[in-house]
């Protein structure tokens, strides 16, 4: 593609709806950097870190002493293959991959952030620190005044076991019990002995406003709920995974609604339910229908029901482009309208996008559309490298009989849309974890036609233990009906188990479903909490898989 749009409109993105870049990520990545968020009060370090001196630190580890009995040159590659299996995450430098680099360490421990890596923090998307708010203000609205220091305490005490933190501005972590920690992560504390840490960065993150508020605070409220309740109860490597395989599923549902509510909002004009201000009955049920097969039966319809939801969303994640760049150009004209830019000052982040949304047709805005069209047009009869198919597909579009903004919109589409809707499916990929063993989506990373919705039994538990946290977000409910977990997960996540979309619905899909919901019970008997001694819902009643523990 040689047409070369405006700076301005030069993007996939437009954060102010999205919240985080929709761009590949990993969320295990992003576990130490934003718990050292959470330890500094919301600063990070500038990383230190040698990301290709692999064998020099594993040398500094041998040479301090801690770790005996690999000095023969097979012991150390046995240790290089224990280190890389279980500590740190290797790849390779650049696009020629013509070396190797660490990446990242496991969330094993809260000492893991010592590492500074990955050293690019943009990595992460923005996910580390959108997180850290939602995190920061589910804390206030539980101690108000004192967030910061609560939410330190409560991550030091319980994904810090075994450890003490220094003062800052390093907030060093330093080892004072080595029974608190297992073999893996204390072979990682001392591997990163050897690492130089930077001094914590002043804040930089502020107050978000974010486009679905009540959506937010759950997710905020669920994750936090979660090291409250199962920081004292579930072993740190596992809290690390639980709590990753909750914030993958969360921000991945966030994602969809995210497109969900802007599509209404362009549609009707009108706030959804989704973008209106938190109230105290919580967040809005999903209106995700996210159908999970747990049939594990490939081919059946019930697998087919689960790969269709996954086409429907993959769709809709291409559709998402245009409508996030109608925002980024009203936008871009906004300034073209003095009143509405005063105006804008005084609204909150879902006002804002409203305001967008009912300015798409004011003549500023269609001038400005105008104006960037005959630019592109102009530029491309002087170029060499614009194509003359493309010069045609300018002229064209200039000439045709609709609004300029939807003339403008086409030509973006043009230019970027292949490019916009590959990232978004690497977001969509990655943050459905299906390369984890804690993913929502199922199926060959390669290949498309493979993915559906099918949690394993790790996202499974995981979600299990959202669900049974009570209201308070300080204490777990023993056992609950079925039907309630059932409804649990369809309200928060838009988990369908026992039901199909409604797209799908039809006799041989309920039929799929009920049998569905047979395989669903199985796999909660497997993790033995569900003794099936009824049909009747109301007596079916599932444990708390961590039981009295």
């Amino acid at each position: 593609m040689t047409i070369t749009l405006p700076k301005p409109l030069r993007t996939y993105q437009y954060r102010p709806l999205t919240v985080f870049s929709m761009l590949d990520t990993d969320t295990d990545r992003v576990l130490p950097q934003l718990f050292e968020m959470c330890v500094k009060g919301g600063r990070s370090s500038r990383s230190k870190t040698n990301a290709g001196d692999f064998a020099g630190y594993r040398d500094a580890m041998l040479d301090g002493g801690w770790v005996v009995g690999f000095a023969a040159d097979g012991d150390r590659a046995l240790l290089d293959g224990w280190l890389r299996s279980c500590v740190v995450d290797m790849g390779t430098v650049g696009r020629s991959g013509a070396g190797e680099q660490m990446l990242g360490v496991a969330p094993l421990t809260l000492a893991a952030y010592r590492a500074g890596l990955p050293k690019d923090r943009t990595r992460h998307a923005g996910i580390d620190d959108a997180v850290y708010q939602l995190l920061l203000d589910a804390a206030q609205r539980g101690a108000p005044g004192s967030a910061r220091t609560e939410l330190r305490e409560l991550v030091a005490r319980t994904l810090g076991r075994g450890l003490v933190i220094g003062p800052e501005p390093r907030w060093e972590p330093r080892l004072t019990d080595v029974s608190q920690l297992d073999i893996g992560a204390l072979l990682e504390f001392r591997f990163l002995e050897g690492v130089e840490m930077g001094d914590a960065l002043p804040t930089s993150t502020e107050p978000m406003d974010n486009p679905l508020p009540a959506v937010a605070a759950d997710l905020g409220g669920m994750l936090l709920a979660h090291i409250r309740v199962y920081g004292d109860r579930l072993p740190v490597p596992s809290l690390m995974s639980s709590f990753a395989a909750l914030m993958a599923v969360g921000l991945f549902a966030f994602s969809l609604r995210v497109s969900a509510a802007a599509r209404e909002l362009l549609r009707t004009g009108e706030l959804p339910a989704d973008m209106r201000p938190a109230s105290q009955n919580g967040a809005p049920p999903s209106p995700l229908e996210l159908y999970c097969d747990f049939t594990g039966d490939l081919g059946s319809v019930s697998d087919g029901m689960a790969r269709r939801c996954v086409e429907r969303d993959l769709d809709r994640v291409r559709l998402a482009f245009r409508d996030r760049m109608t925002f980024v150009v009203v936008d871009q004209a906004l300034s073209r309208i003095p009143a509405e830019l005063e105006r804008r000052e005084a609204l909150s982040r879902p006002e804002r996008l409203a305001q967008l949304a009912s300015l798409r047709s004011h003549r500023r805005v269609e001038s400005y559309a105008e104006g960037r069209i005959d630019d592109l047009v102009a530029d491309s009869l002087g170029s060499e490298q614009v194509t003359d198919p493309e010069q045609e597909f300018l002229r064209a579009t200039q000439s045709r009989d609709v609004d300029e903004l939807s003339k403008l919109l086409d030509i973006m589409e043009f230019v970027n849309q292949s490019r916009a809707t590959n990232n978004s499916v690497k977001w969509f990929r990655s943050v459905g974890g299906i390369a984890k063993p804690y993913g929502v989506l199922r199926g060959t990373s390669t290949s498309r036609r493979s993915w559906r919705y099918a949690p394993g039994e790790e996202l499974l538990t995981a979600l299990l233990l959202a669900v049974f946290v009570d209201p308070s977000g300080r204490s777990s409910r023993r056992e609950m009906a079925l039907r309630d977990v059932l409804d649990a997960l369809e309200h928060r996540f838009g988990i369908l188990v026992d039901r199909p979309p409604a797209f799908l619905d039809g006799a041989e899909a309920r039929a799929a479903a009920a049998a569905n919901l047979e395989a669903f019970k199985a796999r909660l008997q497997l993790l033995g909490c569900f003794d099936s001694l009824s049909d009747d819902f109301s007596v079916q009643i599932v444990r708390h898989p961590l039981g009295d523990a």
